[in-house]
């Protein structure tokens, strides 16, 4: 999951600098937010009056809910006054050095600085990106700051409010499940609960949307930890929920890592299915929101890590892929969702991915080698989606994978007319060697092929660090050129309608997701045009220290 520092910055002298600078990084943070006095012995005079938020601007969206401008050029704020327009309880300030070159006098870095906050108009966000010129000291000076990129975007406030709002205790208010668990992190429960039950602190839990009761409303199902009750939240008509997770009879304690609601058997309800770490368990929907258990199938490596469907032959009936991760150790030696890849950067030592055909009744068949799914399939899997990417009316499957390359499989017919899966993502320009994460597919161009887009991990650390000489000096140009793309975040690839994809990623400005874990393109304002929003994060305590 993205490129690891050196272990001693002592032996890496640009490493070195780094934290020193970052200490001063924290100072100017600190003043940001109201909490210190303007550092005046690192900041000259005239890098104190640098223009930083220019006045010169482009206009790039404005709607009812949303104002977007870019640009670089005229006078504005200086680098003393960015934190004038936002309201002082809600400043919040992020400043990542991502690139440093020593020079002999001096040491240059690139910095992506982030400011958000509430101001009188609604929500502000700024990034840009500044390049630095420091001193040599031990306690190194700001000597010069230029902006390269600027854009601001503003969430509108209205007579309604803004266009988001944060309503979860509304929805929750009558649910003791909430406050009793759901609202303790996992670092609480993990001091609480035996390892053996299946407690771990990964993260990995997900959860489902769908009409679990046929009244037209979606309601929520919530993955949990071994140990703590998966949840089954009922959408009232008023927007506020109730949890009817024992009496649906879906309150598993068993670590569930993906739950996916999904009609089955064709009698027009949802059944639910859960990947857990032993394998499948799916479950007949009844039509009222009760569950009884049908079937139950091991992965013979791993633990269920995600899950997706779709009628990949067109028989009418839908199939479960399920993504894998690393291989299940043996009880002797413990249990565990994460495993040593080798080689890092292009591992192929996970655990295999499965698909389940529907053979109806509640019968699912392991096909996985059948149709050709089993090639390069030993990869870290995180996610994976179905879409006709070229448009022949069956639908083909892309993988995200940690630790190197993704899958393309596309769906094609042999002789016999029998669906056969192969592997194309090299030939179509989607391996994205990184730390694949998620996967959307979405037509942003809206010309009537569907692009595609790859959640990784932006890392500040990998871009300073895979970028100087003496890391992994013996590599040969190839597998340096794949360990550096392991940094450079998320990949937007637009589908060129002939079987290929056009890597678009930097120029549309879209791989600064951070540590991204799921992606997905929705329209956000309603205006018809495919938006991307993209969840990241991983550390949930505060923490001032490093590069999460």
């Amino acid at each position: 999951m993205g490129i690891q520092g050196p272990s001693d910055s002592r032996d890496w002298p640009t490493e070195s600098f780094t934290e020193q600078a970052n200490k001063q990084l924290f100072r100017l943070k600190a003043y940001f937010k109201g909490q210190a006095d303007w550092p005046a012995d690192m900041v000259s005079k005239a890098v104190a009056d640098t223009v930083l938020r220019p006045s010169a601007l482009q206009t790039v969206l404005e709607d009812d809910h949303f104002y977007i401008q870019r640009g670089t050029g005229g006078d504005g704020d200086t680098l003393r006054d960015l934190a004038a327009p936002y309201q002082s309880e809600s400043r919040h300030a992020k400043f990542k050095i991502f690139d440093v070159r020593q020079e002999s006098r001096r040491v240059q870095t690139k910095i992506a600085a982030s400011l958000s906050g509430k101001t009188d108009r609604g929500s502000q966000q700024e990034t840009s990106t500044w390049e630095v010129a420091w001193s040599l000291d031990s306690d190194p000076q700001i000597l010069i700051i230029e902006l390269q990129e600027y854009e601001v975007s503003l969430t509108k406030r209205s007579q309604t409010g803004s266009a988001f709002q944060d309503a979860t205790e509304a929805v929750f208010k009558d649910v003791a499940a909430y406050g009793d668990q759901l609202a303790y992190g996992v670092d609480h429960w993990a001091t609480r609960i035996e390892a053996a039950f299946g407690i771990g602190v990964s993260g990995w839990e997900g959860l489902a949307l769908g009409d679990a009761n046929g009244d037209g409303l979606d309601d929520l199902y919530v993955c949990q930890p071994g140990g703590l009750p998966n949840r089954l939240f009922i959408r009232k008509p008023d927007g506020t929920v109730f949890d009817a997770s024992s009496f649906a009879g879906v309150d598993w304690r068993l670590q569930t890592q993906s739950a996916l609601f999904v009609d089955l058997d064709n009698d027009h309800d949802q059944d639910l299915v859960l990947g857990t770490t032993l394998g499948l368990i799916l479950m007949a929907n009844d039509g009222r929101g009760t569950f009884t258990v049908k079937a139950s199938q091991l992965i013979p490596e791993g633990a269920a890590m995600s899950l997706s469907s779709a009628d990949f032959d067109l028989d009418g009936d839908l199939d479960i892929y399920v993504t894998s991760y690393s291989r299940r150790r043996s009880m002797s030696g413990g249990t565990t969702l994460l495993g040593r890849p080798m080689p890092y950067h292009d591992a192929n030592n996970g655990s295999r991915n499965v698909l389940f055909r529907n053979d109806r009744e509640w019968k699912f068949n392991n096909a996985t080698v059948e149709l050709g799914l089993d090639e390069n399939n030993r990869r870290f899997s995180f996610a994976a989606s179905w879409e006709d990417y070229d448009n022949d009316g069956d639908p083909d499957l892309y993988v995200a994978n940690d630790y190197g390359r993704n899958n393309l499989y596309r769906n094609d017919k042999d002789e016999e007319g029998r669906h056969q899966f192969v592997d194309v993502a090299a030939q179509a320009g989607v391996e994205d060697i990184s730390a694949g994460m998620s996967v959307s597919w979405g037509d942003y161009d809206a010309d009537g092929w569907m692009d595609l887009y790859v959640s990784n991990m932006w890392s500040s650390a990998g871009n300073r660090v895979a970028y100087q000489r003496q890391f992994q000096s013996g590599a040969d140009a190839e597998t340096l050129v794949a360990m550096q793309r392991h940094a450079r975040g998320n990949s937007l690839f637009r589908n060129l309608g002939d079987g290929t994809f056009q890597d678009v990623s930097v120029h549309q400005g879209v791989t600064l997701g951070r540590w991204a874990w799921g992606s997905r393109f929705v329209d956000l304002n309603s205006d018809g045009w495919e938006d991307l929003f993209v969840a990241n994060g991983f550390i949930t305590q505060p923490d001032d220290s490093g590069d999460l």
